[in-house]
């Protein structure tokens, strides 16, 4: 099982999918095009690592422990 969060203006938003649900999976996925096409960035954590493993991904990844979403920090 995994679990994908989203950080933004709405607070912290969990979505979980199982890798043997393929519904679950299919609604992951289609979350994770909807974020990405809003230019936030994606950083997925494996199973069992520590936060600090942690590695931008530009695909979802079904094996992922966690998928954390958040957005761009503009400076200037």
């Amino acid at each position: 099982m995994g679990t994908m969060r989203i950080l933004d203006h709405t607070g912290d938003t969990a979505v979980t999918w199982d890798l043997d649900d393929e519904t679950t999976l299919r609604v992951a996925e289609e979350i994770f095009e909807r974020e990405a096409a809003q230019s936030k960035m994606a950083f997925a954590r494996p199973m069992g690592a520590p936060v600090e493993q942690a590695e931008r991904i530009r695909s979802f990844d079904p094996a992922a422990e966690e998928i954390i979403w958040v957005r761009p920090i503009q400076g200037g």
